[in-house]
């Protein structure tokens, strides 16, 4: 009861987050609440590790699971079809971009803010689109 009033809060939280431009909170809140569907379609398919017991940490390799998982796991695919897995690799990377340019310099603090808008609103419809797709699975799977 505890994960699904905190889960609550944080979709909440992101939507309050953009609403109010705090892009760059609304881009972590997106990242940790995407992760844990990650999490959740990882557990319901095998479990959160790798093929040699070890906890899968970082989204791009817990991404790259679920895609070699979809091979075998007829359920996994049709929870997360067309180009879901594909438009969250690209957010990743877009994310990452944001965050090493405002480490780095390597942009404007105009191309930095728009690029934190852009990384927030996408992130929260990613959010949707994938709480709906772990709903599905979940569905499937107890179906």
């Amino acid at each position: 009861m505890a994960k699904d009033y905190n889960y609550k809060v944080l979709i909440s939280r992101l939507g309050e987050a953009i609403k109010d431009e705090f892009f760059l909170e609304a881009s972590w809140l997106a990242y940790a609440i995407l992760e844990d569907r990650l999490v959740s379609a990882l557990d319901e398919t095998g479990g959160a590790v790798t093929t040699t017991g070890r906890p899968i940490r970082m989204l791009g390799p817990k991404l790259g699971e679920i895609k070699a998982r979809q091979q075998s796991v007829l359920n996994l695919r049709k929870a997360f079809f067309g180009d879901m897995l594909d438009r969250l690799d690209a957010w990743k990377d877009q994310r990452n971009d944001l965050m090493h340019a405002m480490a780095d310099e390597s942009k404007s603090i105009s191309e930095i803010d728009q690029l934190a808008q852009d990384v927030a609103i996408s992130g929260r419809d990613l959010v949707r689109d994938f709480c709906a797709a772990c709903r599905r699975l979940k569905r499937f799977n107890r179906g």
